[in-house]
């Protein structure tokens, strides 16, 4: 009977961690709803990521992330894991950090809870 309820136990907390991060987002984002298709740099952006235009992308998450209170586009070509991630602002420039603390405190923030995009397979 224990063993019976720490399956159970174990089950639903497996199920809790896998529905964690929601389905890509069609809210409002950079100020417009469904960011990828109505904003134009980041429809293409992500066109691109999908094609192979930039390397293998089939691992690729865009999330939404907040920086200073505004939104902020984060790419992962590795899921959990920011060394090679782009942060980009909802015009599409990169966001600049003064410094490498500064990079590496926004980078032990991520949330990671809302994406934007991943690669379709």
């Amino acid at each position: 009977m224990k063993i019976r309820r720490l399956l159970v136990f174990t089950l639903l907390i497996l199920i809790s961690f896998a529905c964690s991060k929601q389905d890509i987002v069609n809210d409002t984002v950079c100020g417009v709803i469904n960011p990828v298709t109505n904003l134009p740099w980041l429809k293409e952006f992500t066109e691109k990521m999908q094609k192979g235009d930039y390397g293998d992308c089939s691992r690729c998450v865009m999330y939404l992330e907040k920086y200073k209170s505004r939104d902020i586009l984060v790419v992962e070509n590795f899921p959990d894991n920011c060394v090679l991630c782009e942060v980009r602002e909802c015009d599409g420039t990169y966001v600049k950090f003064k410094d490498f603390e500064e990079n590496q405190n926004f980078i032990n923030s991520l949330r990671k809870d809302i994406i934007i995009w991943k690669y379709k397979i």
